[in-house]
Parts: structure tokens; sequence; C-alpha cells
């Protein structure tokens, strides 16, 4: 696979401080964590580090790689920034078995991570390496914005507006693909310039989701349309899989 985020990774954090995530999201995570006994995680598509600062500070032990080198440097200095001292290496989460040789409680895959991928094989292939990095009863965790409800909103999105910065999403799909065309715009005396970065997503919705899930191996499926852990339907915002490994 090709780096997708090698120069991106770099200004990645425009959407703001890996500290700056979700009240509703960690609420989540502790209590689906707490009722199924979860101290350990792999957090296999990591990024810049914020869901491992987020389990960090849940007291959780936490471990995290990620395919792209350039999202691991960004992590390792934003961790470091925030004095976390939590293992990374850089791994294909198809292949997680190459470079995590223990087991963990939870596997973790978020923030539309696995729709980087677009064949049917790969997916399952990632899959069974996110399982067969579980322990019994471990648990597997995906997330995404991608749903029924948001593929039918406007094409033009602007993510992020502030007086220096601006980053607008331009996105196009067909029936199996979605395409976000990322238009960062640096408009201030310290910098004036203008980056495009496009991410080519598998549409991935919840039967698909159940259908790869069960070729992998995983029996006990449930999936989500929002942290409180309401059903998911198709009026959902976000898609949120949670998997347990039974076998």
């Amino acid at each position: 696979m090709k780096d997708a985020y090698e120069k991106f990774a770099y200004d990645y954090d425009e959407f703001g401080s890996i500290t700056d995530y979700l009240g509703d999201e960690r609420s989540f995570f502790e209590s689906l964590f707490k009722q199924h006994g979860v101290n350990t995680v792999l957090d296999c598509a990591c990024g810049t580090g914020q869901h491992l600062y987020m389990f960090s500070e849940m007291g959780l032990g936490v471990t995290g790689s990620d395919y792209s080198e350039a999202m691991l440097n960004v992590a390792k200095t934003n961790l470091e920034k925030h004095k976390k001292d939590i293992p990374l290496c850089q791994c294909n989460f198809r292949y997680l078995e190459q470079e995590h040789t223990s087991t963990f409680d939870a596997v973790v895959c978020l923030t539309t991570a696995l729709p980087h991928l677009h064949t049917d094989a790969d997916l399952v292939t990632a899959l069974k390496s996110m399982k067969g990095r579980l322990n019994q009863n471990g648990l597997l965790v995906l997330t995404q914005g991608t749903t029924h409800f948001t593929l039918s909103l406007p094409s033009i999105e602007v993510a992020v507006n502030r007086k220096d910065f601006s980053r607008v999403f331009v996105k196009e799909h067909n029936e199996r693909f979605q395409t976000i065309h990322v238009l960062d715009l640096y408009h201030s005396e310290n910098r004036m310039e203008s980056n495009q970065y496009d991410i080519v997503y598998r549409i991935l919705l919840d039967e698909e989701y159940k259908r790869l899930l069960s070729d992998a191996g995983f029996h006990d499926i449930r999936i989500y349309g929002d942290y409180d852990m309401r059903g998911y339907d198709k009026s959902s915002r976000r898609l949120i899989v949670v998997a347990r490994r039974t076998d």
C-alpha cells in the first residue's frame, strides 16, 4: 500500500491536539471496556496518537502501530510532549502478527482506518489478523464517520475554519468507493500555501461489516449508530462496530 499520509501526517493535527477527543467517545470506551474487563489495548491504526493518549489517560496498558511511518513520527513527538511512554511500531494491520507477538484484551482500528483497504480479500485478511491478536473474549472495535446518512449530505464540508487556516473536504462517491479531496489553505503572514490530499475509502456499511466479520470468524457482532450505544440505522451519523472473539 502507498502511504497516503507521507506528507499529510505533518499537518494532520490542524484538526486539533491529540488531547481534544470527544467526551462521549471516552465514556463509550470506559463503559464498554469496564463491562468486558479490558485492561490492554492495541491501536493498530494509531495515527498521530489521539486514542493512544485517551486510553493511557483511562489507565489502560496501550500499544500503538500504524502503516504510515510519517504518522508514527508525529505520534512519537505528540506523546513525548505529553510525557506518555507508549510502545509504537510500524506495521501493516493486515499482518499484525509480524510485529506484535502479544495478545490484547481489545484491538481498535478507529476513525475510518479499515476502509483504506479496497478488496474483500484484504479486508478479511486484516480482520483475521486483528482477531489473532485478541485474547479469548477480547473485543475488536472499529469506528467510522461514513454512514448511509452522511453519504447523502452535500459534497463540500468545511472541516476546520480559523483565521489562519481552513480545511475543506470535497467528497465524491460511487456504489463502492468514496474519495475525499482534502484541501488545506494556510492564510497568514507566517504561512501562505495550499495543499491537496486525496483519500480513497471502500464504502463499508452495516451489512457488509457483518458479512466480512463473519468471514473472518467473528460471531458476536454489534453495530451502533453513536457513542450512546443506540442501534445503527440509516439516520445514524456514526458507525461503530464491536465484535468479540468467542472461539
